[in-house]
């Protein structure tokens, strides 16, 4: 009788001790529902993810094009261990399916129009107070979703016990078609941004978030969706601080006026099949029977130049009362601090999409990089800056010569790469910073110039567009990934100065939180900005001035009166005045080098003569 009590209590021990040793799946009664999540072991450190969780209704039937409807409660528990659904979106099929350089920034997870979803990452045991960072997608507002790799945010919320929250936002006409009311009022993308920012206030205490410690954070369109809603008095109090990459909202491709949206969007109507001069009821019931992969195809056709995508926001008077530079000029914004900065290759990404002495297939992207001519050159920047006149194009092809040596084919590829990148990301970047600075507001300006070793673009291209979220987000830390130790030492740096910035509003606080160099506070006079490489891990600020605020200057202040002032020039003075310009600009520059070239050899036929001028 003994040994089967003996026995049996044995039995009840393992069978205790096996459930003991199970981990209990998180779970979070939110204020509309129960969602289940996963705990995640990040080299040693836990994180919980509840990911998927709807904050809107579907957009669906005559919601497609409307402003999004917070969801309502569900009774269910959720499961919130795998990733929502996607917006519809194109994915990259450029260099084929096999060349992660695209295939990055693809969809892994399904895509669908029910895709009004959120993340988070939520430090493990769950924090009490937490700052909560907001991270908002870019993709020309056509392209992207928050379940990327590179949008992990374990590693930052295991690195810096922070919370990580990112969304999926209607994009393309989906989230921007416009005919000025209720029925597509334009902005749909923002507003769905705004309502899972209302989600984070009324939710995140549940998962340990201070409400009053949120920053959004974002990149290109990401960022110039942050700079948007810095301005509007829709969204600008849903939080607190904003981090900016690579663009704001002065960006010429980051918004269009209501005009310019209507136009696109009624002539998108008849590319489908809708009445294009129909009301907007009509249009709208039209447009909500066709098959989303009609409008996904057909929204290109409205495009015209080089960096210019389908549909954007617009200034509607309601959630964007007035355009981005008017409202930097009146210092209407939100009063908050900022960290933004942009990298060094801006343009280049684009360039070998679209334009042509740039273009590369994925069997010469690698084997034949582009050399100019000096005639390449300057049809290059033509293809850029297509709306700008002779006299404009022009005084950019001057601004960008590298006068030292005019015809050094890489020199001209990079100038074209430059020319690009600061018109149309870096100078957007450099008026925010300036409006924020001059009212009062503290900014922290970057310049991110390393060229990461686990590329998989080629060396050439330089340190691109989206090359600095990587390291943001901690994936340098993730196993597999072929980056050095001193890009994952950078890494966990550019998280740090993150963090504290999301804690405090300063990178470099608090102090025991903080192991890098000092980031100088970017002010009107001073505009100090800190390069972000491996310099700084050794302890080094390598910082400057500006930056590129000559060639900003140039396009802000100079370029606009040179096409005002040539914009009605009669014929004959047009023709005059264009040949007058090319004898300046080349038939001059091409003298100067023959007469050098002359010279040189003078002088060597003269070397070692002794004559009345070489009496040395």
């Amino acid at each position: 009788m003994s040994s089967i009590l003996l026995f049996t209590i044995t039995l009840l021990s393992v069978a205790l001790s096996t459930l003991c040793s199970v981990t209990l799946e998180p779970m979070v009664q939110t204020n509309i529902g129960k969602v289940l999540g996963k705990t995640l072991d990040v080299d040693g450190t836990l994180v919980e993810a509840y990911l998927g969780i709807p904050f809107a209704e579907a957009p669906i039937g005559n919601l497609r094009f409307r402003a999004p409807v917070a969801k309502e409660p569900w009774n269910e528990i959720l499961n919130g261990t795998v990733f929502g659904a996607g917006c519809w979106m194109i994915p990259d099929e450029t260099f084929g399916d096999d060349f992660w350089g695209s295939n990055m920034w693809n969809p892994t997870e399904r895509l669908h129009e029910n895709c009004l979803n959120l993340n988070l990452w939520v430090p493990s045991p769950r924090p009490e107070g937490a700052s909560v960072m907001i991270w908002i997608y870019g993709g020309s507002f056509y392209s992207g979703v928050s379940s990327l790799d590179v949008y992990d945010g374990r590693w930052l919320a295991a690195e810096e016990q922070v919370i990580v929250v990112s969304m999926n936002y209607r994009m393309g006409a989906f989230g921007f078609l416009t005919l000025g009311d209720e029925n597509a009022p334009g902005n749909q993308g923002l507003m769905d941004q705004a309502l899972a920012f209302r989600w984070v206030q009324d939710n995140i205490a549940l998962f340990g978030g201070d409400p009053n410690s949120v920053t959004i954070w974002g990149e290109s369109a990401g960022a110039a969706s942050v700079s948007h809603h810095m301005l509007s008095p829709v969204s600008r109090d849903l939080f607190h601080r904003a981090i900016l990459q690579s663009s704001t909202s002065t960006a010429p491709w980051a918004y269009f006026t209501m005009d310019e949206g209507i136009k696109r969007s009624r002539a998108l109507a008849g590319f489908v099949g809708c009445d294009p001069e129909g009301s907007s009821v009509e249009i709208i019931a039209c447009l909500e029977k066709v098959d989303y992969q009609e409008i996904l195809f057909s929204q290109f056709d409205v495009m015209e130049t080089f960096l210019d995508f389908p549909f954007v926001p617009v200034i509607d008077g309601t959630f964007l009362p007035e355009t981005p530079s008017t409202a930097f000029e009146r210092h209407a914004f939100k009063p908050a601090e900022i960290l933004l900065g942009s990298n060094l290759n801006e343009a280049m990404f684009f360039l070998i999409y679209e334009i042509v002495n740039f273009n590369r297939t994925l069997e010469t992207l690698f084997i034949s990089e582009p050399l100019l001519t000096r005639d390449q050159y300057l049809e290059s920047l033509k293809n850029v800056f297509g709306a700008t006149n002779s006299f404009g194009l022009d005084a950019i092809a001057f601004q960008y010569t590298d006068w030292l040596d005019p015809y050094d084919p890489v020199k001209l590829r990079y100038a074209v790469d430059f020319a690009a990148g600061d018109y149309f990301f870096t100078c957007s970047t450099y008026d925010m910073a300036k409006a924020y600075s001059s009212a009062g507001n503290n900014v922290y300006y970057y310049r991110f110039m390393e060229l990461p070793s686990a590329s998989p673009w080629p060396e050439w291209m330089g340190v691109l567009h989206g090359d600095e979220i990587m390291y943001a987000f901690g994936y340098p830390l993730k196993p597999g990934t072929g980056y050095s130790e001193d890009e994952k030492t950078l890494s966990r740096k550019m998280m740090r100065y993150w963090a504290n910035f999301a804690r405090t509003g300063d990178p470099n606080s608090p102090e025991d939180e903080f192991n890098g160099p000092e980031w100088p506070l970017y002010t009107d006079t001073g505009q100090y900005f800190l390069t972000l490489d491996e310099d700084i891990n050794k302890g080094i600020a390598v910082t400057g001035r500006g930056p590129r605020a000559d060639k900003c200057a140039f396009f802000r202040e100079y370029l606009p009166r040179l096409e005002t002032q040539t914009a009605d020039i009669k014929e004959a003075e047009l023709t005059w005045k264009e040949e007058f310009d090319k004898w300046r600009t080349e038939y001059m520059v091409n003298w100067k080098a023959e007469f050098d070239h002359y010279v040189n050899n003078k002088n060597s036929e003269c070397s070692g003569h002794r004559g009345p001028d070489n009496l040395g």
